[in-house]
């Protein structure tokens, strides 16, 4: 018996804020080795000029694989150019239980960790945001970061104004006191904590962006090593941190560029986030901090092992039954 769960009920089961203490108990067992994840594959079919990424992962009772593919023809059919879904299998008996949509998941998911690296790595008393990017991500991310700082002020930029306004609207339905700004630099200004959630590949900021002291960066956007968010200017002054060390030092051209360039290190790298949730040190003063999230496929199979069970609790989604 096989549960589909589309994105529509993934979201009426699963918040933000029901996925920190589970992204808690995800990256703290990854960091500790109590939970299993294989390297993602990449699969670039030739001709085709996309990706499809194999994401596969163990903790507990429960392993999952999840897939995403990444091809830009999507538009020509009206579909996104991220699409992606989880296979739940429980691996004590091996019996499939769910598909899941991935890019509902995954929007949770990432949020909910950038919110429990801002939580942990920003300073106690920040209260302004700074948003560059105004797509699903971003969304997510605000609904998410409520949860950790009580921001009296939040700024957004992002090269699509249309976009930008109508998140704008949805974020002050919610209570956040949010404004559209036109320049990654309006929306920085002052900001102690700034998150990049862009699909852009080369710096979304300049290094003259963030000069306040005690600053948290969130560069959650870029993934690959040719792509990154952030100047290496900027990278090279920060504390940095990340989800996992042996992915970002070989996916993460945020950081594998200045290594390139020859202006940083792999020890620039401070910690993982599951080091630091455990109780390793975080921000240091009053220090610039980053924390560069690529996403782990654990995440995803502990995000989905709750929804599976609150689909089956709630009796929510299609059941397939197989004979």
């Amino acid at each position: 018996m096989l549960r589909v769960i589309n994105g529509e009920t993934v979201r009426s089961l699963y918040s933000g804020a029901d996925a920190l203490p589970a992204m808690e108990r995800a990256l703290t067992a990854f960091s500790d080795g109590s939970a299993y994840q294989h390297p993602r594959i990449t699969i670039e079919p030739p001709g085709h000029g996309g990706m499809a990424l194999l994401m596969p992962a163990a903790s507990g009772d429960t392993l999952g694989l999840k897939l995403l593919s990444m091809f830009p023809r999507a538009a020509e059919k009206g579909l996104a150019n991220v699409q992606g879904l989880v296979i739940l299998v429980d691996a004590v008996h091996g019996e499939p239980l769910a598909l899941i949509d991935g890019i509902s998941v995954t929007e949770i998911r990432t949020a909910a960790v950038t919110a429990l690296a801002t939580d942990r790595l920003a300073r106690e008393d920040a209260t302004t945001l700074g948003v560059i990017g105004a797509g699903v991500q971003a969304r997510g991310h605000l609904q998410a970061l409520a949860e950790v700082r009580p921001w009296k002020r939040v700024r957004l930029y992002s090269r699509t104004a249309g976009r930008a306004r109508e998140l704008v609207d949805w974020a002050r339905g919610t209570g956040l006191p949010t404004e559209v700004v036109d320049s990654a630099s309006a929306a920085t200004e002052g900001a102690e904590v700034i998150c990049t959630v862009t699909s852009a590949c080369a710096p979304v900021l300049a290094d003259a962006d963030v000069s306040g002291e005690g600053v948290h960066i969130n560069a959650v956007g870029a993934f690959g090593p040719t792509c990154r968010e952030l100047p290496s200017e900027l990278v090279t002054r920060a504390r940095i941190f990340v989800d996992s060390r042996q992915a970002a030092l070989a996916e993460a051209g945020d950081l594998m560029i200045p290594i390139q360039e020859g202006v940083i290190d792999e020890k620039a790298v401070q910690g993982e986030l599951g080091e630091v949730l455990a109780g390793a040190a975080g921000r240091i003063g009053d220090e610039l901090t980053v924390f560069k999230s690529l996403g782990l496929p654990i995440e995803d199979v502990v995000a989905c092992a709750e929804i599976y069970r609150r689909a089956v609790e709630r009796d929510a989604g299609d059941v397939l039954r197989f004979p």
